[in-house]
């Protein structure tokens, strides 16, 4: 039996994503408004992250150092996304991967050191500098965050004066262990592997509203519109 793209998203949403109870990226008052933090020396205006989706991703990531601390093996490290709803439809915006180890070898990331505590990486939605919340504030509120920042607040929101949401922003993570099936049947994905087939299926289904400038055409709008990428219903398993 061939599956479309849209199959297999759906697939993979339906057995990993409770959007059903969906988790919140930003702090939020009713209106959509996303609370602030001064953070750092200089108290910088940064934008709040979720109570429940850092409880959420520091539970996340604890797994993940546990697994290294024990040296069992289990776990390759986070996958999570930023989505969207359009009723009970999950929209990808954002999808990425915090590996267990880091760059140089096999020792822990540190993304990921002292998950429990660190606020400025937070397996990468820290509050720092070249993390997600730290630039995306600096794109928001100073103007001098790095350049695909300024996509995400064109995306994400109404107004910066206030933080105002378009929509309900969501985040999900889940720790990625060993042998895992992807999204396509009957294989078991490395987390980096997972990462770009998950980005692949996105920007087919969601070329106008995936932020990722990573594993997509340079040229996103212009491929998309080449390809004919509109949730295509003839694309099927056996075309990959």
């Amino acid at each position: 039996m061939t599956e479309t793209k849209r199959a297999l998203w759906d697939r993979f949403v339906d057995r990993f994503v409770d959007a059903a109870d969906p988790i919140s990226l930003f702090e939020t008052t009713a209106d959509g408004t996303v609370d602030t933090v001064a953070y750092g020396r200089s108290g910088r205006r940064t934008l709040r992250r979720g109570e429940r989706m850092e409880r959420r991703l520091r539970e996340a990531g604890g797994r993940v150092v546990a697994d290294y601390d024990r040296r069992e093996g289990r776990y390759e490290g986070l996958v999570y996304m930023m989505y969207t709803l359009d009723g009970d439809e999950v929209v990808p915006r954002y999808l990425g991967k915090c590996g267990k180890f880091g760059a140089s070898g096999t020792d822990l990331n540190s993304n990921l050191k002292n998950v429990d505590t660190n606020d400025g990486k937070l397996a990468r939605w820290g509050y720092g500098n070249y993390y997600h919340f730290g630039d995306l504030s600096s794109a928001a509120f100073r103007d001098d965050g790095p350049g695909k920042y300024d996509r995400w607040v064109a995306a994400l929101f109404a107004s910066t004066d206030p933080p105002r949401l378009r929509e309900p922003v969501y985040f999900w993570v889940e720790p990625w262990a060993v042998g895992t099936e992807g999204p396509y049947p009957d294989t078991r994905p490395y987390l980096e592997e997972l990462e770009y087939q998950l980005i692949g299926i996105a920007f087919e289904l969601y070329p106008e509203r995936l932020l990722n400038t990573e594993g997509v055409p340079t040229n996103p709008a212009a491929y998309a519109e080449m390809r004919g990428w509109t949730d295509r219903e003839d694309t099927r398993l056996s075309d990959f």
